[in-house]
């Protein structure tokens, strides 16, 4: 097997002096590895098996676990920091819980770097984050319509509108608290995030699209990012 492109996505430690590693690569999609003596301190994978540094990867064996055989830097570490570091958390969590193991999905890595860049460069994480969770939603064939209702009738600016999970946007005869806006509906539809209202529905949006994919179980990024805020 050739060398791949890959992040660490989580690890753990494994026997006396080896890391179970849990990688999101380019061609083959998320896995896990055994990486034997990784955690010996002259280990030159030490350093490097880490969320968010780029590396290249090399593995053989087993379909379920593999081992690790090579392993080298792609390019400098992804600084991030604060807000960004457990926004980058969430990234890896979101890749955890709805991609399948070896479900060969190269888009879905390219998005990730290029999230992971865009929180290394922006005070505001916010859109960067709903930006990527609606990109994940259509890899995996989960996306739903911005323009029409689940009727197939144009989106309009001056009615109200409920979002259903798995079926997309259903006119409701009046506003409710859980409702959206036809006009708003048509501004995220454009990815315009700048108004907070707007950030504030794309994200209870996402959180409801999302839902019946990542199951019953609490993302642990968002306690923790939570707790962050609050500090």
């Amino acid at each position: 097997m050739a060398v791949e492109p890959a992040f660490v996505l989580h690890r753990w430690p494994y026997q006396d002096s080896s890391f179970i590693v849990e990688l999101l690569t380019r061609e083959q999609g998320r896995y896990r590895v055994v990486a034997k003596g990784a955690r010996r301190s002259k280990s030159p994978w030490r350093a490097i098996l880490q969320p968010f540094t780029p590396l290249l990867v090399q593995s053989r064996g087993r379909h379920d676990l593999q081992t690790l055989t090579q392993a080298e830097l792609n390019g400098r570490a992804v600084a991030l920091n604060g807000r960004s570091l457990y926004s980058g958390f969430y990234l890896n969590e979101l890749v955890q819980r709805l991609t399948s193991p070896y479900q060969p999905l190269e888009p879905v890595f390219d998005d990730y770097q290029q999230a992971l860049v865009q929180l290394a460069s922006s005070a505001h994480v916010e859109p960067v984050l709903r930006q990527f969770e609606w990109q994940m939603l259509c890899h995996l064939g989960h996306g739903f319509d911005w323009d029409y209702d689940d009727q197939g009738e144009s989106i309009q600016g001056e009615f109200w509108y409920r979002f259903v999970p798995e079926h997309g946007f259903c006119r409701v005869p009046q506003a409710t608290t859980d409702c959206f806006s036809g006009s708003s509906l048509l501004q995220l539809g454009a990815f315009e995030l700048s108004d907070p209202s707007l950030l504030n529905s794309m994200k209870r949006i996402m959180r409801m699209a999302l839902a019946p994919y990542l199951g019953d179980q609490p993302l642990r990024s968002r306690q923790l990012f939570a707790q962050q805020k609050g500090n």
